[in-house]
């Protein structure tokens, strides 16, 4: 390879390399944001078992915001896990498949797990707007329910959006970072 075939093919990895950044930063931020609702629902549940046991002064309404919480913590960190690569992969039978079965099964976990997430999108987002215009409600403080629903939606975009963009470098690099 010549100088100017591989100035060309740094100045390609640099382009790529960029791309990942500034959408990893922003992940990043989404992930951090997801901790901090993770740590005030941690402070949340302590105040209310003190309150409860020792008080014997429940909160009211404790566990909607924590379930509401738990959706904001999942979905807001699930698509940073995704693009750092953090979920839990079984490698069991990578020696017997070989570069182009990892690199043909990431194909379709990627391409699968992004349509069935489209499908997932598109019936969570008619629910958020079915709860908004019927003005559901939690029960005891009656938060919107449609929060819970949009921060599902909007959870669930990002990280097809993340699987898609992966599928593309995926498809751009080949199978040779898989030998």
């Amino acid at each position: 390879m010549g100088r100017r075939s591989q100035e060309i093919v740094l100045h390609q990895s640099d382009k790529w390399e960029r791309a990942r950044v500034i959408p990893g930063r922003i992940l990043k931020v989404l992930a951090a944001v997801s901790g901090v609702v993770l740590f005030g629902i941690m402070c949340l549940v302590t105040y209310s078992v003190f309150r409860r046991y020792i008080m014997n002064d429940p909160i009211l309404g404790d566990t909607e915001i924590v379930q509401i919480g738990m959706a904001l913590v999942v979905m807001l960190a699930m698509p940073h896990a995704t693009n750092a690569g953090a979920h839990i992969q079984v490698d069991v039978l990578d020696r017997r498949i070989g570069a182009w079965g990892r690199y043909l099964g990431d194909l379709l976990a990627r391409g699968i797990g992004a349509y069935v997430l489209i499908l997932l999108i598109q019936k969570t987002w008619a629910k958020a707007l079915d709860a908004h215009e019927y003005g559901d409600v939690t029960n005891m403080i009656e938060l919107p329910v449609s929060l819970a629903y949009g921060a599902i939606t909007l959870g669930m975009g990002i990280y097809a959006i993340v699987l898609m963009v992966q599928l593309a470098f995926q498809l751009a690099s080949g199978v040779k970072n898989y030998e």
